[in-house]
C-alpha cells in the first residue's frame, strides 16, 4: 500500500503550518525530486527574504499517477507532473508557457525529466511509450503549434528522438 510519507517530511521539514492532502509515493527516486523541489521552493522565497512566510509544496490531484513505462504488467513506476505541484509563494516557479516539468521515475531508482504541459503512456507494439505535448518550439514550430514528444524506457535508460528531420527536408539539402 502506498503511503503519506513525503507528506509528513515535508511537513516536518519546512516546518510548514499548512500539508497538502494529496501525498507523493514511497519511493526513493520520487522522493528525491519532491525533496529537491521543497528545497528550491524554500531558497527561491526565502533566499533574499529571510522573513518571508515558509513555503510549502502544493500537491494537487494529478501531481502523481501510477504507470507502467518500464512494462506493461505492472504500474509500479511514477510521473510526476510538476503541472499538479505548486511552491505556495511562488506559483510561477517552474510553471511556463510551455508547461512544466514532467518527471518519469522507473523502478523507483532512475528518472529523467521534460518539461510540457500534457501527457498520457500509450503502447506501441506491446511496448510502453510516454508521450509528452511540448511547446511548439520543441519542434521548431511556434509556441501553440502541436508538439509531441515519444519517449521509450529501456533498462539503460530512456530514448527519444532528438532532432526530427522529414525526408523532404534532407531532400532539399541535396
Amino acid at each position: 500500500m502506498r503511503t503519506a510519507a513525503f507528506t509528513v517530511l515535508a511537513c516536518t521539514t519546512a516546518i510548514a503550518s499548512v500539508c497538502t492532502a494529496q501525498t507523493a509515493p514511497i519511493n526513493p527516486q520520487a522522493d528525491a525530486i519532491l525533496a529537491a523541489a521543497l528545497q528550491e521552493c524554500v531558497t527561491e522565497v526565502q533566499g533574499s527574504d529571510p522573513q518571508a512566510p515558509v513555503p510549502v509544496l502544493e500537491i494537487e490531484p494529478g501531481a502523481v499517477t501510477w504507470v507502467a513505462l518500464s512494462d506493461l504488467d505492472e504500474k509500479d513506476d511514477v510521473i510526476l507532473d510538476f503541472n499538479h505541484i505548486l511552491c505556495s509563494q511562488d506559483y510561477a516557479l517552474w510553471h511556463g508557457t510551455g508547461g512544466s516539468i514532467i518527471h518519469a521515475v522507473v523502478d523507483g531508482e532512475r528518472s529523467a525529466s521534460w518539461s510540457g504541459g500534457i501527457w498520457r503512456v500509450d503502447e506501441f507494439y506491446g511496448s510502453p511509450l510516454l508521450l509528452i505535448g511540448r511547446h511548439g518550439t520543441a519542434c521548431d514550430g511556434y509556441g501553440a503549434q502541436p508538439c509531441v514528444q515519444a519517449i521509450s524506457v529501456y533498462e539503460g535508460g530512456f530514448s527519444t528522438v532528438r532532432l526530427p528531420q522529414s525526408n523532404e527536408e534532407d531532400a532539399g539539402d541535396d
